[in-house]
């Protein structure tokens, strides 16, 4: 088991007003897995992925990463695991305009105490035609491609998607999840993609329903399909 969280509360508000973000919320997710969160708009998985990310904290319960609690970190401590442990990858690609795709990559890779060689990375992940394009020469799929190799060059143990094909089309969806399948499968990366599109969750070696704030289901899926075979 590489996640482990339990009785997890985050909530908002006073008495009447309060709303449960998280609500008692329970899961497990192992190593090397493609994990998909999957729930409506304030089901409470951004909530959710936030406090996995490291950038928020419940208020109750327990969330473990290995053999550390995410809750006992100091705010270093979060610090570190976020650039030591952590990629991420939102439905907004935040690459620097003014640089190149293979530099908006390198300035991540600098930081990094263990990151992969930069060119074979963005090679597997096909943008090597794209090296010395500027964001604004690139498709909203290429740019996804770009954002996910700046996230993976850190070498992370955990890969968090936010709604990663949410500004894309069903070609450049299907593509852009297939390279996360990719990722996947060469480097072995647990990797958490939260969604409300239910078509995605073929993709999942497990499946995670969310709603107002508990994790209803947390299933292994008997049927995960490579992404080719999905229909978006």
């Amino acid at each position: 088991m590489l996640i482990e969280g339990r009785n997890l509360v985050k909530k908002y508000g006073k008495g009447e007003a309060t709303v449960w973000a998280l609500n008692h919320a329970d899961f497990d997710i192992d190593k090397g897995e493609i994990a998909v969160i999957l729930g409506p708009s304030g089901s409470g998985k951004s909530t959710l992925l936030n406090i996995l990310g490291g950038l928020d904290q419940a208020e109750e319960g327990t969330l473990q990463f290995g053999d550390r609690h995410l809750e006992t970190m100091s705010d270093k401590e979060l610090e570190n695991y976020r650039r030591n442990e952590l990629g991420f990858v939102f439905q907004s690609y935040n690459l620097t305009p003014d640089l190149t795709a293979l530099e908006n990559v390198e300035m991540t890779a600098e930081l990094s105490k263990n990151p992969l060689n930069t060119e074979e990375l963005m090679e597997e992940l096909g943008l090597s035609k794209h090296l010395n394009h500027f964001p604004k020469e690139l498709s909203g799929g290429q740019q996804q491609r770009v954002a996910i190799a700046r996230a993976m060059v850190k070498n992370p143990k955990l890969l968090l998607c936010d709604e990663l094909t949410g500004a894309l089309d069903s070609k450049s969806s299907k593509e852009v999840l297939a390279l996360v399948q990719k990722v996947n499968e060469i480097y072995g990366t647990t990797i958490v993609i939260i969604t409300h599109n239910e078509a995605i969750t073929a993709m999942a070696d497990r499946i995670l329903r969310i709603k107002d704030g508990k994790v209803i289901t947390n299933e292994r899926n008997a049927n995960k399909l490579k992404v080719e075979e999905m229909e978006l």
